[in-house]
């Protein structure tokens, strides 16, 4: 994000799908960086797919070096489209090429979705519950509907959300195949992950969850038109919306919404690519901050590309 905001320029690489070979342009991280090469180090992390080295390194910056917080009182809730794509991909490639018999042990319990959440809560010391939500990008907004009940019932003084997504060569034909991609569009997967540290807001707190909408399910783009509207019909009179289809299919139906209902959009993210929850937690990361500077609420539409449209209302308390 600061690069992107800095106008650094960050450039897509071309990729080949698994299984046509035929190329696409992709945002990946560089797994090699300094802040995701220190956690390889850790012994329970050597075979872990890339989405726990990107989900510790999100925690870790949400936690800062705050001492005031109790790892016995904080929980994890993460939010997943796809999940460990890579390690799932290498087990299941290597039982349809040598047979169940070949199956790897190492490999196959990387392929659980709760697997990089027990990692990050062991590595961060995190003895409050965890759990996983799969889901569309609207599992990110349900992830934080999760972490509200347990900080209102005192489950926990703290909780990390954190939406992540890594990516895999096989994606790609798969997303073909629903016409997200083409070789020529303007949607490009992505990879990573984003986190936010939520307690029970104060009165002086600037950036803090004030509504939630968990979700208006559809099942096809013209359902998609009218869940997205009864999603926002649930915060009525709020004119400030931090746009977010910036590159997908929803794009159009995000568009007729603000022309019909006159929104006040400030300057988006820079587009990031797409990576399911990732990005919806990247936005919320953004639209929190301009909330909390401009001191005036914030609707953040989370648009689930393929099951529900969501919703959270960022201001001050």
């Amino acid at each position: 994000m600061d690069a992107l905001l800095a106008g650094r320029e960050i450039v897509p690489e071309t990729v080949a799908a698994f299984g046509s070979g035929a190329p696409y342009k992709v945002f990946r991280v560089n797994h090699k960086h300094a802040d995701l090469a220190r956690w390889q180090n850790e012994p329970r992390l050597r075979r872990t797919s890339p989405i726990t080295l990107f989900m510790l390194e999100a925690a870790h910056q949400a936690l800062g070096d705050d001492q005031r917080i109790d790892r016995q009182r904080l929980g994890i809730v993460a939010a997943f489209g796809t999940g460990a794509m890579i390690a799932t991909r290498r087990f299941y490639e290597g039982v349809i090429k040598s047979g169940p018999r070949f199956a790897s042990p190492n490999v196959f319990p990387e392929t659980v979705f709760n697997s990089p959440t027990s990692h990050v809560a062991s590595v961060l010391g995190v003895a409050g519950p965890c759990y996983s939500i799969l889901g569309d990008e609207s599992a990110w907004v349900n992830a934080v509907g999760v972490a509200g009940t347990w900080l209102a019932s005192g489950l926990v003084e703290h909780a990390l959300v954190i939406g992540a997504e890594e990516f895999d060569p096989i994606i790609l034909d798969a997303y073909a195949r629903v016409r997200w991609v083409r070789r020529t569009g303007r949607f490009i997967p992505s990879e990573g992950a984003g986190a936010m540290l939520l307690r029970l807001a104060q009165p002086s707190d600037q950036r803090c969850v004030l509504a939630i909408c968990e979700g208006h399910p559809y099942g096809n783009p013209r359902e998609a038109r009218r869940a997205a509207a009864e999603c926002l019909a649930e915060f009525p009179g709020e004119k400030r919306v931090h746009a977010s289809a910036q590159c997908n299919w929803f794009a159009p139906i995000e568009r007729e919404l603000q022309q019909a209902h006159g929104w006040i959009t400030p300057p988006p993210l820079p587009y990031c690519g797409d990576a399911f929850t990732a990005s919806a937690a990247w936005n919320t990361v953004r639209a929190a901050s301009l909330a909390g500077r401009s001191g005036s609420r914030l609707l953040q539409p989370v648009w689930g590309l393929n099951e529900q449209c969501s919703a959270l209302l960022l201001g001050a308390k």
